[in-house]
């Protein structure tokens, strides 16, 4: 037989093995893991904590696209993807974006807003614009939430942050702040 080999009744010559990391610790620290599992498992799939709702989306990039070139996206509304080269100006918009420039903002780490109402609803329209002035500065001293009608969205509200969505049928200061603060600066492009 080759030196180092094992045949068949031959006897180990590996060396003792170390006991397996968590030997020892007994049921209890079995039954805490089992019971924070669930939770953990909450917090990753909405990927915002308690309060935020919402869901994972496909990262689909985050390359850009010269000016005015438009784009198909995976996904109505797109929360990721390829985008112009201008974030938009964060705040309320009275006019529709086009997605390939609020995408940019996502980028950026920026909460977007979209809202759609069949008819006119100004009372929807008055909430979001005094939302954009009670929420906190992100880390560049702004306030990173843009705001913009999108007729394309199934619900009358859509929170859109770097691959994740949140679809409301109507305003919640709290759920949108909560959103915010779990999701602000936390884009793959951390600029302002």
């Amino acid at each position: 037989m080759t030196p180092g080999r094992r045949g068949r009744g031959t006897p180990s010559r590996e060396r003792p093995r170390a006991p397996a990391a968590g030997r020892g610790r007994g049921w209890s620290g079995l039954l805490a893991a089992g019971a924070l599992a669930p939770i953990a498992l909450v917090g990753v799939l909405t990927l915002g904590g308690p309060g935020t709702g919402g869901r994972a989306m496909p990262d689909e990039g985050q390359h850009h696209v010269p000016e005015g070139i438009t784009v198909t996206y995976g996904h109505v509304p797109p929360t990721s993807g390829a985008h112009w080269p201008q974030p938009a100006r964060w705040g309320y918009h009275e006019t529709p974006l086009p997605p390939e420039r609020w995408v940019h903002n996502l980028e950026h780490g920026g909460l977007v807003v979209l809202y759609h109402c069949p008819g006119a609803c100004p009372e929807l329209v008055r909430q979001l614009r005094e939302a954009h002035g009670t929420f906190p500065p992100s880390k560049w001293g702004h306030v990173k939430l843009l705001v913009t009608p999108n007729a394309q969205i199934r619900t009358p509200l859509a929170v859109l942050a770097w691959a994740w969505l949140d679809e409301l049928d109507g305003f919640d200061q709290g759920r949108l702040l909560a959103a915010y603060r779990a999701r602000v600066d936390r884009g793959p492009e951390d600029l302002p």
